[in-house]
Order: structure tokens, then C-alpha cells, then sequence
């Protein structure tokens, strides 16, 4: 699998993703790309990461997901969800396979997130749980913290937000 991850990413032109990105809420999604997600998320919070509380959760039922595929689409090379909670809309769940980082993806994913909201008028600004050895990313990406730092998982986390007015 990993050959299959690592080829597709090297074959396409200058780490542009953007057009091949997808957005779907839960119910659109097909069988595939409901395992294909699953798939990534138990590879990287699961397998890399060792966090040992449920990956799936009722917020999936209810979320819009973001998601790269391979090109024989039996996995996802990045993903990410976006829900709304208590009036504000939430980033979470964000992966990205190990042979498919440092190429720009998940600032791609951010990005088509960001102007599905806007293009949508869901909202004019984003939060997310950041776990604390990504926080340098987020803020890269636009992203301030709020408030302190938390215990989620058993991971210290920084709550972000972002402004997109």
C-alpha cells in the first residue's frame, strides 16, 4: 500500500491537490470513501498516533468530510471533517498518510474547507482542537489559540479559530 500512496502523490504537478479534493457530507458519501476514511483515521490516530479512545463517533453522522484520495481510490492520502456544535463549526480529524506529508495537503484541505464555508455562507469562522505538536501548522495557516492548553485523548491540545471575514 505504501508504494501505491507514495507514487500517486510524486506523479502529480507541483503538489496542487486543490482540484482533486473532495467535500461531502456523511450521507453522500460512498461505501468506499466511508472505508477509505475509516482506513486513514485508524493509520494515523490509531496505528501511529496509539490513541485508544473511539475513533468513530456520532459527529461523523453529521459531518461534512474532506478528503484526497489515491488514484486507485482504496485509500485516502489526507482527511479532515468539519461539524457544527453549539452554533460554531469545528475542524477535526485531520490525517495525512506519512508518504503523502510535507507536500502542501493539509493546508489544501484547510483551504477547501475554509471556501466551502464561505461559498456556502455556513459561517466567518472555524475552530479546531489542535494537538500542541501541531500548533505551528495552524498558526502557519492562519489560525490563533484561544484560551489554555488541554488534556483530549491523552495528547495536550491548543484551541484554535479562524477568522475568514
Amino acid at each position: 500500500m505504501e508504494r501505491t500512496l507514495s507514487s500517486t502523490v510524486k506523479k502529480r504537478q507541483k503538489n496542487d491537490f486543490s482540484k482533486e479534493i473532495q467535500v461531502k457530507h456523511f450521507n453522500e458519501l460512498s461505501a468506499r470513501e466511508v472505508f477509505c476514511l475509516s482506513r486513514i483515521r485508524d493509520d494515523v490516530f490509531v496505528a501511529e498516533q496509539e490513541i485508544t479512545v473511539p475513533e468513530l463517533d456520532d459527529q461523523d453522522l453529521s459531518a461534512y468530510h474532506v478528503f484526497l484520495l489515491n488514484e486507485d481510490q482504496s485509500n485516502a492520502l489526507a482527511a479532515a471533517r468539519f461539524f457544527s456544535e453549539e452554533g460554531r463549526f469545528y475542524i477535526g480529524r485531520v490525517a495525512v498518510q506519512k508518504t503523502a506529508r510535507h507536500r502542501g495537503i493539509a493546508s489544501q484541505l484547510l483551504g477547501a474547507i475554509e471556501n466551502y464555508v464561505l461559498a456556502n455562507s455556513l459561517t466567518k469562522e472555524l475552530y479546531l482542537h489542535a494537538q500542541a505538536n501541531a500548533r505551528d501548522f495552524y498558526l502557519a495557516n492562519g489560525y490563533h489559540d484561544v484560551g489554555p492548553v488541554f488534556m483530549e485523548a491523552g495528547i495536550p491540545h491548543q484551541m484554535m479559530a479562524k477568522s475568514l471575514a
